[in-house]
């Protein structure tokens, strides 16, 4: 058994370093550790062949877990590659940048609830891949900086990634485990997540408001010139794409069936979409050759490799540790799987972490559905402690554009942001988890009061106690973005 132990645990570090490095793609990096973790399960532990499949697909015991997490990507990714390929996307960023007329506060705040709202709605890389372009686009136009606005971009799409069940892989794989509905998920997750969303908006406009400055005359006019619909190359699949996304979150929210679950749902939809889509113009073997097989790969081979390391015992070590600590205190517990999941995802994918911490967390939880909700922000929002990870596609299309951001200036405000959320979620779960909503809601009004009372007297008081604020400020803004 211990080797078995020491032989899957360096399979899945070796996994870590190879995605850490970029050195090898991250499928045939899984794979080839989970045919190891086979050989080793049924060599060295004598499984049989059945194991496999138990592994990538769950069992009957735990409502074959893996499955519904697998068909629910699937239906998803559907779903995002037609309304992608329908400009969908495209034409509510456009839309929605008219609307702002070129006042940078309001294009500010516009395009980081764009990142939240399409964040929340497909995956992060198509959002980033989607607005960032979009974004230089609109900057060329209007002959601004559009730094500030990637920079925020970025740093909102983890909060969309936590809006709801179907918002990132880390969610729908918590969500399939745990039994979680689309409705619990929000109520808990979702609505503080809105909240954080408008609190760090409102952080980055405060932050960057020197150097929003107003375009000409001529630019704004050359803004409203622009025609939104050049984004949309087939209108009847536009509607049918954003009526589909619409029909899926109001089945989620109705539907709580065991016979039809959310993967069954979202798959259905999608398969709608798809035959309609065949009859207006999109071919499906050019929509299934868009579909991201290679992260499917990846995930199967994750299941093994995760499997493995509760088969041989690896995850009831790591649940033992971590449910000895505070085990008479969930409170402290819930804030603990916030922070580990938070800089584990930093450093390392946040697929791997929910996976093998997931089990973890079953063993912890004793009932109680906070330690998944703590999991789910942990695993999202800890990808911007680090310019890692998806991260890096964002310095790339910045860079191609001939607008490349600073690394050393994302590192220190990515840091300095996540930070700043974890601290809050982390107050959250200390009054509200432990049902004493009243102290929990005034310590969050009173950080929330006193930043504005800081910005409102930087802005408007006397002279003196203007200078004395505008300093302070001036020296953290210069802190942070420099």
């Amino acid at each position: 058994m211990l080797a078995s132990q020491i032989i899957i645990s360096l399979c899945f570090v070796a996994v870590i370093i190879l995605l850490f490095t970029n050195k090898l793609n991250r499928a045939i990096a899984s794979l080839t550790a989970a045919v190891i973790t086979y050989f080793v399960l049924v060599f060295l532990e004598g499984k049989e062949f059945d194991i496999i499949v138990d592994l990538l697909f769950g069992t009957p015991l735990d409502k074959f877990v893996n499955l519904h997490a697998l068909i629910l990507i699937l239906g998803m990714m559907f779903i995002v590659q037609i309304s992608d390929e329908a400009g969908l996307f495209q034409f509510l960023g456009v839309l929605a940048i008219k609307i702002s007329k070129g006042k940078p506060i309001a294009l500010m705040a516009i395009l980081a609830t764009l990142s939240v709202i399409f964040s929340a709605l497909i995956n992060n890389i198509l959002t980033v891949m989607i607005l960032i372009p979009l974004t230089i686009t609109i900057s060329r136009m209007l002959n601004i900086d559009p730094t500030p606005y990637i920079i925020t971009e970025a740093i909102m799409v983890n909060i969309g990634g936590t809006f709801f069940s179907i918002s990132s892989i880390p969610n729908i794989l918590i969500v399939t485990a745990s039994g979680i509905s689309f409705n619990q998920f929000f109520i808990n997750v979702g609505l503080f997540s809105l909240f954080m969303a408008v609190i760090t908006i409102g952080f980055f406009i405060f932050l960057y408001r020197q150097e929003l400055r107003e375009p000409r005359k001529r630019m704004v006019d050359t803004l409203e010139e622009f025609n939104v619909w050049n984004f949309v190359p087939n209108r009847r699949l536009l509607y049918a794409s954003m009526s589909s996304l619409v029909l899926l979150v109001v089945l989620l929210v109705s539907v709580n069936s065991d016979k039809l679950t959310p993967d069954i749902i979202a798959l259905s939809i999608a398969m709608i979409l798809t035959i309609f889509s065949t009859f207006n113009g999109l071919k499906p073997k050019e929509i299934m050759k868009k579909i991201d097989i290679e992260l499917i790969l990846y995930l199967l081979g994750i299941f093994v490799i995760a499997g493995g390391l509760e088969v041989v015992g690896v995850i009831d070590v790591i649940g033992n540790a971590l449910s000895g600590l505070g085990s008479s205190n969930p409170v402290f517990q819930f804030i603990l799987i916030i922070w580990i999941g938070a800089f584990l995802s930093a450093l390392i994918d946040n697929i791997p972490i929910t996976k093998v911490l997931l089990p973890v967390v079953a063993k912890m939880s004793t009932g109680s559905n906070y330690y998944y909700y703590a999991l789910a922000f942990g695993a999202n929002w800890g990808d911007n402690l680090t310019p890692l990870g998806d991260n890096v596609l964002v310095f790339n299309l910045a860079e191609q554009h001939n607008r490349p951001i600073k690394i050393k200036t994302f590192w220190k405000l990515g840091f300095a942001t996540t930070i700043i959320q974890l601290i809050l979620v982390s107050i959250y779960f200390t009054f509200f988890s432990s049902q004493t909503y009243l102290i929990g809601l005034i310590l969050l009004i009173s950080i929330i009061a006193s930043l504005g009372i800081v910005f409102i007297f930087s802005k408007y008081g006397n002279d003196k106690t203007k200078s004395y604020l505008n300093k302070w400020v001036n020296k953290f803004r210069s802190l942070i973005i420099s």
